[in-house]
């Protein structure tokens, strides 16, 4: 999947965890920026992704040592990631916000054609039966059904009152 389509993903993921966990205006924000980022993250292992290019020099190296959909896309690093976050004491919210934002990338990576090597250091790659090309149609699809969701989630409340607004007032006319 395309950058794009994972920070979509990550979106949705962040307005979900808001929702979920009522949080406050200030941790809102940090929530979805948090779960858009680690939603990139797994592709740090890619120089030419949108995280890679930004830390090149360490996409590099792990690159090299890794290799691509390897680690960074697998169960132990996220678990590792788990284990950090417990570690420093992390918010809930965050910690929810950033380790499915990972699991989300790793899942649309999986309904790629090369699938990802979820159980690292085991060589299986995993893919799902059906699959899309990176950058096809169902992709950029995916990608605007994924803000779609993400908006409306921002905004339920409101939608929801204009609904209900337009069921008043169409229904005593």
């Amino acid at each position: 999947m395309t950058g794009k389509t994972h920070a979509s993903c990550g979106l949705l993921v962040g307005a979900l965890t808001t929702q979920y966990f009522h949080t406050d205006l200030f941790s809102s924000v940090t929530v979805v920026v948090l779960s858009v980022i680690s939603s990139l993250l797994p592709d740090i292992c890619h120089t030419q992704s949108k995280i890679g290019q930004k830390f090149k020099l360490l996409s590099f190296f792990i690159r090299l040592i890794f290799g691509h959909r390897t680690f960074t896309h697998s169960l132990l690093f996220i678990g590792i990631i788990g284990f950090l976050l417990y570690l420093i004491d992390t918010p809930v919210y965050y910690g929810v916000a950033i380790i499915i934002g990972l699991f989300s990338h790793v899942i649309l990576d999986m309904i790629t054609p090369k699938g990802v090597k979820f159980l690292y250091p085991l060589p299986i790659t995993i893919k799902m039966p059906i699959n899309f090309k990176t950058g096809g149609l169902v992709d950029l699809s995916l990608a605007t059904a994924l803000t779609v969701g993400a908006v409306y989630v921002f905004f339920q409340i409101g939608v929801n009152d204009i609904i209900h607004y337009w069921r008043y007032f169409f229904a005593n006319d």
